[in-house]
């Protein structure tokens, strides 16, 4: 519904000869649509059109508007229903703006599951008490027992956005595992095809599946079994800014068979702990990718690891993203 009146999450910015450039246009006039095309995905515009939330020098606009230089553009933020039941929660924020909200997703707590608790209902706690009439849109899944960060988008255009940065692999995605055994590379790329096994509970690797890319560098080797020092209770943050693992692997062989949940270190003593960068976004990737090299994570009795009466041990331990407004590179650390 068409508003009058500014919010502080709304966008607004003059229109300068570098956006009419930029349009790339070779007739006379530029349009609207045509600028709005670079800034922003197309798809997350059209719901804002309908609902006339775009405005030129206060006007309500259409795509096919001609702009000029100096006009200014007005993208107001659609009023939306919560659309999860709000359930109080304690959430430790990490990081929050005007179009996103990113949390440490605590161990033993779903993302969004039918009919169970989840941490959707303690979002929507949030955005209640924090008056944020939005929808609650994930933009990353966890596990039940994966903690560390989560990232929730607090409008349609902001979800667009960040989940073009994600297919770009401009939102850098990184994380903390300790697996089973020594792993002997100090760093390489894991590049697999990935798909849900017959039982519907596991996922393996299959040359008919969705291609996968999970790469890894070694962040320290213990030749001892490890402790009840997990992951997720860990205090201490990794300085990964100076390292950025991104390997070029031609000749990966993608054929692999599927996930041998034999532990093929079982007889080994040690334990290895790894710093993951995930490329790619399927259900399970990282513990899959790392049972299939025989490295099960430490714990994660799924897919072949030894049980420890303690959950896996994986942690989300660090976004990095280009803010949607002002172009500077976010880091958030949990």
């Amino acid at each position: 519904m068409a508003r009058k009146t500014h919010r502080p999450d709304d966008i607004l910015w003059t229109v300068t000869a570098a956006d009419i450039d930029a349009a790339g246009s070779e007739k006379q006039d530029v349009t609207l649509g045509e600028v709005l095309d670079i800034k922003y995905p197309r798809k997350s515009l059209v719901k804002l059109f309908e609902e006339k939330l775009i405005h030129i020098n206060g006007h309500k606009a259409t795509p096919k508007d001609v702009i000029s230089e100096g006009d200014e553009i007005w993208i107001a933020m659609a009023k939306e229903k919560i659309d999860h039941e709000p359930i109080e929660m304690e959430l430790h924020v990490l990081y929050e703006d005007d179009d996103l909200l990113i949390v440490d997703k605590p161990a033993g707590v779903t993302v969004n599951s039918k009919d169970l608790v989840s941490l959707a209902n303690g979002v929507a706690y949030y955005f209640k008490e924090h008056g944020i009439k939005r929808k609650v849109r994930f933009l990353n899944r966890l596990d039940r027992d994966t903690t560390g960060c989560i990232v929730i988008a607090k409008s349609g255009l902001a979800q667009s956005l960040y989940q073009q940065q994600m297919d770009d692999n401009t939102f850098e995605k990184w994380y903390m595992a300790t697996v089973e055994g020594i792993v002997e590379a100090d760093e390489d790329s894991l590049v697999l095809s990935m798909e849900r096994s017959a039982d519907g509970i596991h996922y393996e690797v299959n040359p008919k599946g969705k291609e996968t890319r999970t790469d890894y560098s070694v962040l320290c080797r213990h030749q001892s079994q490890p402790v009840d020092k997990s992951v997720n209770k860990s205090k201490n943050s990794v300085d990964i800014a100076s390292k950025n693992v991104d390997i070029e692997l031609p000749d990966v062989d993608k054929s692999g068979q599927n996930v041998d949940k034999s532990v093929y270190n079982s007889q080994e003593c040690g334990y290895t702990e790894v710093l993951v960068r995930l490329y790619t976004g399927k259900t399970h990737q990282i513990r899959v990718a790392f049972s299939h090299i025989g490295h099960p994570l430490v714990g994660d009795t799924l897919y072949g690891a030894q049980p420890t009466g303690q959950p896996f041990q994986l942690r989300a331990q660090k976004v990095v993203f280009t803010h949607m407004r002002t172009g500077e590179r976010i880091t958030v650390t949990a």
